[in-house]
């Protein structure tokens, strides 16, 4: 499981396992097995752009601000890239690569129109992620970048978010919802950003909203600090059963004596006996 670390708001990115204590459906486990920086994995980073018409006034600088993103989250050599854009189906418009030049051309490529399907394309790249043939551990993550209206998905919040835990995929959400066509601050927390709280809190991510285009660089900045300064934990539970049953995980993080805000995935569903 990845996980995240914050002392009012500030990440930590010196823990040792001794400072960790975790708890799988309240057992510890058997055997901690390792604890990692996710900086030292490769990372597959799907990039999953809203290009549905509601988008039109602010997308020119929602482009611009992702490829900066790109080319600044791609530090590892090993590390790859993918870009989606999504409105009523999911269509890839660069395929996995560690080129941040291919990826600003595929940026480039993306044209509004449509409606908004925001969860039967999470589903598709999460799925996406998981079947890239790696042989060793990989930080899989996902950032979405959308107003959080959807219209047309013929699958479920629950499910997509189901999908993501099934995939090992920790989502991050920018909402643009609170972008009015001046770029001005127009509504701090509405129903489809909390939409998108659940969907990146329940995975181990997190939702940032930006609130005006001015903070969006920002707002990429934060997220790029927040992925690289994440830490991959791996442990033997010890009452894990091939039932398909969901485990409650829980993660404490202390620092010199004081407890820390983690960010993790609420938990994980057995695997299922065939």
């Amino acid at each position: 499981m990845f996980f995240s670390a914050t002392d009012h708001g500030a990440l930590v990115d010196n823990l040792r396992l001794s400072d960790i204590a975790i708890r799988d459906d309240q057992k510890r486990p058997l055997r901690v097995l390792q604890l990692i920086p996710q900086a030292k994995l490769p990372l597959r980073l799907g990039l999953l752009v809203d290009v549905s018409g509601s988008l039109q006034p602010r997308f020119s600088f929602e482009k611009k601000a992702a490829e900066r993103f790109l080319q600044r989250m791609l530090s590892n050599p090993a590390d790859l890239a993918f870009i989606t854009a999504f409105s009523d189906k999911p269509n890839v418009v660069q395929d996995f690569t560690g080129d941040t030049k291919q990826l600003s051309t595929g940026i480039e490529k993306l044209k509004i129109g449509g409606g908004t399907a925001i969860w039967d394309a999470v589903s598709y790249v999460s799925w996406k992620l998981a079947a890239y043939p790696d042989k060793q551990r990989v930080a899989k993550v996902l950032v979405v970048l959308t107003d959080g209206q959807d219209n047309l998905s013929a699958i479920t919040l629950k499910q997509a978010i189901r999908d993501a835990e099934d995939a090992g995929v920790a989502v991050y959400a920018i909402s643009t919802e609170t972008f009015d066509q001046l770029g001005q601050f127009a509504n701090p927390v509405s129903d489809a950003d909390r939409v998108l709280q659940a969907l990146a809190g329940r995975t181990g991510g997190e939702a940032f909203f930006p609130g005006n285009m001015r903070s969006l660089n920002k707002t990429f900045d934060r997220l790029q600090e927040v992925i690289r300064s994440r830490y991959l934990i791996a442990y033997k539970p010890a009452n894990l059963e091939s039932n398909g049953s969901y485990h409650r995980v829980t993660i404490v993080a202390k620092k010199d004596g004081k407890r820390l805000q983690v960010h993790a995935r609420k938990g994980y569903y057995a695997p299922s006996a065939r």
